[in-house]
């Protein structure tokens, strides 16, 4: 009787070893995953149980698979520049993820040669400006000489302050070479001046300033590569957009001249004594005549000339330098239906330039045009025309007579 009553215990407890054995291979679950964002699958993305180490990433198809999950178990799904998700599995076997940008951190979309990367994808040194910080909101009479301090390792010098001679030289990263150092300036692909564009117009400017440009464009490309893209119309939308702005300019740090010629003689002979030369270059009765003749400088001598032309005391930077104002006006009309776009802008530019007779007026106008022919081809064109009017006027020598 006592081996049949163990003999029964034996068989109860074997009975609730299988079947809890059974109850647990039965809640552990294989859960394959496929994740995604509105682009397509996702490759690369953290998928794990929370709480432990039992995880994976997904393959280029954005299919990750998890085995020894229990129904209470949640999946985590995580990857750079999205919003991370937790999943509860349930009694599911299969979990279809999509996965939202981080508005917040990498949404920007960097041109990066012939097409468009996130930032979060970026491996060379790629960077950007606003647009709408650095140049919608200044007075501007061409792009490059407003690069200047907008970037680190971008550098652009202006030289000259002269309307129409004005732009300045651009460097990525210093100078490279001992010949030509200007980065290569592609406008929508195709190389050209950045001056030519006008400022409006401009939807975004990369730098690429590493090596890996190279890649892409060749040795052209050794001094970096600055991206310029134009706007284009959006979908289903029309609109008519003005922008203008007056800036008042005039002559700053000008240097103090002794612009009264006697006391400029006065100075002369002190200078020479103090040298050591006793006899003076002009003589006393010169300068009190000069002296004497500026107090009407109205009145005609004896030859019918006018004291302030026959002695004269100009100030020849309040004769040459004059304030002026620069004018911009910008007009754009866009008109976007559901496969045509086009862009029509134009633009205009008065620098009057602080001397008479240098100014320039530049005259811009762009149309930007798509039209999706089929789902998988659109065709479209970029066209612009840009004219400046120069004043004949030549400041290049003025001021070594100043």
């Amino acid at each position: 009787m006592k081996n049949d009553l163990s003999h029964m215990v034996l068989t109860v407890l074997l009975s609730f070893f299988f079947m809890g054995t059974v109850a647990a291979q039965e809640s552990k679950l294989s859960v394959k995953c496929v994740v995604e964002d509105k682009s397509g699958p996702l490759a690369g993305v953290n998928v794990y149980v929370k709480g432990t180490t039992n995880g994976t990433i997904t393959d280029s198809k954005g299919v990750a698979s998890l085995n020894q999950v229990k129904a209470e178990d949640t999946i985590v799904f995580s990857f750079v520049g999205y919003i991370q998700q937790e999943v509860v599995v349930g009694n599911r076997t299969a979990l279809e993820i999509t996965l939202q940008q981080d508005d917040l951190t990498l949404e920007d979309v960097v041109v990066v040669g012939y097409g468009t990367q996130k930032k979060v994808n970026l491996t060379g040194a790629v960077s950007q400006i606003d647009i709408n910080e650095s140049f919608l909101s200044k007075p501007l009479t061409n792009v490059s000489s407003a690069l200047a301090g907008l970037n680190a390792g971008v550098q652009a010098n202006q030289t000259s302050g002269q309307p129409g001679s004005d732009n300045a030289s651009i460097y990525i990263r210093g100078i490279g070479t001992l010949n030509n150092n200007a980065p290569l300036i592609l406008i929508d692909g195709i190389e050209g001046p950045i001056d030519a564009i006008n400022p409006a117009d401009i939807e975004s400017i990369s730098f690429l300033k590493d090596a890996a440009a190279s890649a892409i464009y060749g040795v052209r490309a050794g001094n970096g590569v600055v991206l310029v893209t134009t706007k284009q119309a959006e979908r289903n939308k029309v609109s008519v957009t003005y922008n203008g702005s007056i800036a008042l300019t005039q002559p700053v740090n000008l240097i103090d001249l002794v612009s009264n010629y006697a006391d400029y003689m006065e100075f002369f002979n002190e200078a020479q004594a103090n040298s050591g030369i006793l006899v003076p270059q002009y003589n006393q009765e010169t300068i009190d005549l000069w002296r004497e003749k500026s107090k009407s400088p109205n009145e005609v001598n004896e030859l019918g000339v006018p004291n302030y032309v026959a002695y004269p005391n100009t100030d020849w930077q309040k004769v040459l330098f004059q304030n002026s104002y620069i004018q911009s006006h910008n007009i754009s009309m866009t008109a976007g239906g559901d496969k045509t776009r086009m862009l029509l802008s134009a633009n205009y530019v008065d620098n009057p330039g602080l001397v008479e007779n240098t100014g320039v007026k530049r005259y811009n106008i762009r149309a930007n045009a798509e039209a999706d022919v089929t789902k998988w081809l659109t065709l479209g064109t970029k066209t612009y025309a840009s004219q400046d009017d120069y004043e004949m006027g030549n400041f290049s020598s003025a001021n070594s007579y100043l």
